[in-house]
């Protein structure tokens, strides 16, 4: 018994720390991992003020009790109340004299193509603003805010339960090494999130901050690799199960695809068969492994990417069950889309999350395997 202590704290002393540390400077992820709806204060809630028949307007998803502080989303300055903005009736409020950066109204949907700013439009002839460069986190601000008192999430909130992911539960609980592999595309990759733009605050992806916050709960024996690679397809997914999945003998296979696939009017039954056939490849090979499969986040309505994303949730509900659980980003997005605009949530104004969005992925997901 004593060997077999020992061999377990060597191997887990032999688990590098794989999730890179320079956010150290700028963000507490400790606050960063705390859930939307349980916690009182709002940690850097990203805002991009946009400007519209002179009037700058911003949104915050809960009404605040108290603004803490206003800094650029690159950490690059902090603003100053009674100078660059103030606090009334519940509102934020951007001063006339503001040095506060905004977007014109009619500079994101417009007719003439902007090089190196612009992608097709939904509307034939339009185009949207659009830049995978750190271009968006110059524009916008993160408001750390109090809620007020009463002020509640209307959206999915994740549950522990033991009977949909048992497995990986136990090994959780019982502090044994658990491998999390994480397979999607641009999303899953973290594209857009600071890190990955080389830029102030340095967050790392959300699939990282998944494991960084499995680790303060559980300890350091989780290991993880992603897997996912920008552009694909689930058809993609299930062809390459074999090179990409399998041979990394995953407990936990968190599936991400949908995006593409939606943009491409992938057929949804289409889109479930393929990953059904990602999740019996699998566990063909392991049976114990589990799953979970993310309803994707909604493109642009104004973009080309605009498609059938949001069909796909309830072709993934038909494959949950013992093993196989199903995280509703498609309905947490919605519900953010009723209290902000879309370019607060979004690195590329297109189809990939900014930071905060980013974070709701970590949250959620982290909610199926963290009761707190």
């Amino acid at each position: 018994m004593l060997f077999s202590i020992l061999k377990s704290e060597i191997t887990r002393a032999q688990i590098p720390d794989t999730i890179e540390s320079r956010w150290q400077k700028y963000i507490n992820l400790d606050n960063y991992c705390k859930p939307f709806w349980k916690t009182d204060t709002i940690f850097d809630e990203n805002v991009q003020p946009i400007k519209e028949n002179g009037n700058i307007s911003t949104k915050l998803l809960f009404k605040p009790g108290d603004i803490l502080s206003v800094k650029s989303a690159d950490y690059s300055k902090e603003f100053t109340r009674g100078k660059d903005w103030d606090f009334k009736n519940g509102q934020l409020i951007i001063l006339p004299q503001s040095t506060i950066p905004f977007i014109n109204k009619e500079d994101l949907v417009f007719n003439t193509n902007k090089p190196g700013l612009s992608m097709t439009g939904k509307i034939p002839g339009t185009y949207v603003l659009f830049t995978e460069r750190p271009f968006f986190s110059g524009l916008q601000i993160v408001v750390n805010y109090k809620k007020e008192k009463g002020e509640r999430w209307q959206g999915p909130i994740p549950s522990v339960s033991k009977t949909k992911l048992p497995s990986t539960l136990a090994k959780l609980k019982n502090k044994q090494n658990l491998k999390v592999v994480f397979y999607g595309n641009s999303i899953e990759a973290g594209y857009n999130a600071s890190s990955r733009m080389n830029t102030p605050p340095f967050m790392p992806i959300w699939p990282e901050l998944i494991i960084y916050d499995l680790r303060r709960y559980y300890g350091p024996q989780i290991t993880f690799s992603n897997q996912s690679v920008p552009g694909k397809l689930a058809g993609w997914g299930l062809e390459e199960v074999k090179n990409r999945i399998i041979p990394e003998n995953p407990d936990l296979v968190i599936i991400g695809f949908g995006m593409n696939d939606g943009s491409s009017k992938v057929p949804p039954d289409q889109f479930r068969q393929q990953i059904s056939g990602i999740i019996e490849s699998v566990v063909q090979k392991n049976p114990n492994a589990e799953f979970i499969l993310i309803a994707p986040m909604l493109p642009n309505p104004d973009a080309v990417q605009n498609g059938i994303q949001a069909s796909y949730k309830a072709e993934l509900d038909k494959l949950a069950r013992k093993g196989i659980i199903v995280a509703d980003m498609t309905a947490v997005h919605s519900e953010l889309l009723k209290h902000k605009y879309y370019q607060d949530m979004t690195g590329n104004n297109v189809n990939h999350p900014n930071d905060y969005l980013a974070r709701w992925y970590a949250q959620i997901i982290s909610g199926f395997l963290i009761k707190n």
